[in-house]
């Protein structure tokens, strides 16, 4: 009776208890950090700025598509303005490339279908006839925001720019 009573609770219950309790507990915790919406943002290619898109965007989040790469670009290291229309380019360690632009809230991202890389990856942003490379390649996180956050500190290099303060943008075209 024991023997049929374990059986029935690891054949039948496990896999129930797991479905029912089982998930990220840190994924949930990261999703559960991020707040609210920007008010007037909806969900969309322009909402969360610098916040980390793989926590919903990983395949195993809520967000509607899985990114392979994704992440904000701004002006510069202290700056929240955007960078509009610059070029991410990557190359991945298998020597295959490809590039995205970021759009008016400076956010990039690239869905598997169109690459899905061979780690490490290296990267650099591209604009107005200048480049900007990353010193280190990307080992194996999709969202940018695993180690460039504000604030800079110990626990992050600070947020990707593209220029040292008092280097002259133009005009963006973005409301």
């Amino acid at each position: 009776m024991r023997r049929a009573a374990f059986f029935f609770a690891s054949v039948f219950l496990g896999p129930l208890s797991c479905v029912v309790g089982c998930g990220d507990p840190q994924r949930s915790h990261a999703i559960d950090a991020l707040g609210g919406e920007q008010a007037g943002v909806p969900p969309g290619p322009l909402h969360r700025p610098g916040q980390p898109c793989g926590a919903c965007h990983s395949g195993a989040g809520p967000g509607g598509l899985e990114f392979s790469l994704a992440g904000t670009v701004y002006q510069s290291p202290t700056s929240t303005t955007p960078l509009v229309d610059a070029v991410v380019f990557f190359e991945d360690g298998a020597g295959r490339q490809f590039q995205t632009a970021t759009n008016c809230a400076g956010n990039f991202f690239v869905v598997p279908d169109d690459f899905e890389p061979a780690w490490p990856v290296f990267t650099k942003v591209l604009f107005a006839g200048l480049e900007t490379p990353m010193s280190t390649p990307i080992y194996r996180a999709n969202s940018c925001t695993t180690c460039h956050s504000n604030p800079e500190g110990p626990a992050s290099v600070g947020q990707v720019y593209f220029a040292p303060p008092g280097f002259t943008f133009p005009p963006s075209g973005c409301p």
